[in-house]
């Protein structure tokens, strides 16, 4: 944990038992992931300036709000936007512009620093960051080369039965570490707004209560892939906030998803399917439409085979949770 230096011993003892008790709650468990995450609080360094935020490695203390900051994970590059705080370094920049496409674009002073399974740590290094803010799927190896740089933060996003309840308490984190916890309060104010606004679509189309399977597909080796969300996702907890029932109950994997193949989503096939896929790989629209037995599939015979957006991101932050309650709600009343 790093600390700021202290004029007297009894600031830092304080300090220190404080920063213990955080530790301890972390380890003991009580407590879900989601509010964990949310932690944070004034490091109390004598000129106020200073915070401590708990995330999955346990507390970390800085010095001041963070003002340069590296974002390892499109998500949290998209909490920094959404607190209006441009990342000095994002990772993987030109694939964060096809695929996340809510919410503001980067300035052109933003410095790509690499794929977002191996960053370039030299690039990093070089941009001379106060904060990293990373996920543990793409970073538990380096973490602790990480931690060298700049203090670095870790979530899991998957770590929960609610990837939604963890979306917003490590947004609310992430506001707390930049010194703009209210920027947080307003970005989520405005996206239960906008969760609500494309509640009233639906209602006012009579779409309240309309089963619906949401998907992802795309090809490997030359077959296709359909990937189905459980309850445990953004999507899958959206559609309940919007009215709506997620008609699929299969079993999750470790990022809330049921991989199936076409006799997989006959228990679905009396809902809607909307899905998300590449421009240049629709398989809904390309090779899965070749096979009787999808053509036979309810859904498919009866036209509720709804294509969103291809930049439609499922797991973002709060710009792209709104756009995928807007793309649902646009694509079950059109």
């Amino acid at each position: 944990m790093r600390t700021p230096p202290r004029a007297r011993t009894a600031r830092t003892a304080l300090t220190a038992l404080l920063a213990a008790a955080a530790l301890a709650v972390t380890a003991a468990g009580c407590g879900s992931a989601a509010e964990e995450a949310g932690g944070g609080s004034p490091a109390g360094d004598g000129g106020g300036d200073g915070v401590t935020v708990t995330h999955l490695k346990g507390s970390t203390t800085l010095k001041a709000p963070a003002k340069k900051v590296v974002a390892l994970e499109w998500t949290y590059a998209e909490d920094l936007l959404a607190l209006g705080v441009s990342p000095a370094g994002v990772a993987d920049v030109e694939g964060y512009g096809q695929w996340v496409t809510g919410g503001p674009r980067f300035g052109a002073d933003v410095r790509d620093v690499g794929t977002r399974q191996a960053p370039s740590l030299e690039t990093i290094k070089a941009l001379k960051p106060d904060l990293i803010i990373t996920s543990k799927v793409r970073s538990e190896a380096n973490y602790a080369q990480l931690n060298k740089i700049a203090p670095t933060l870790m979530f899991d996003p998957y770590s929960t039965d609610s990837e939604y309840e963890e979306m917003r308490a490590t947004l609310k984190t992430i506001g707390t570490a930049v010194g703009r916890p209210e920027a947080a309060d307003t970005a989520l104010k405005d996206l239960d707004a906008k969760i609500g606004a494309a509640k009233r679509k639906l209602d006012a189309a009579r779409k309240g209560g309309t089963e619906v399977t949401v998907a992802r597909g795309y090809t490997t080796d030359g077959a296709a892939v359909v990937e189905v969300l459980t309850g445990s996702t953004i999507p899958g907890a959206l559609l309940p906030r919007l009215g709506l029932e997620n008609a699929w109950q299969g079993q999750a994997d470790a990022y809330g998803m049921s991989k199936v193949d076409i006799e997989g989503l006959k228990p679905v096939e009396k809902s809607s399917l909307v899905y998300v896929a590449a421009r240049n790989d629709d398989v809904f629209a390309g090779s899965l439409p070749k096979n009787a037995l999808w053509r036979n599939l309810d859904f498919a015979r009866n036209g509720r085979v709804h294509a969103l957006d291809p930049g439609t991101w499922f797991f973002g932050g709060p710009y792209s949770t709104a756009r995928v309650a807007d793309e649902i709600a646009d694509a079950l009343t059109s």
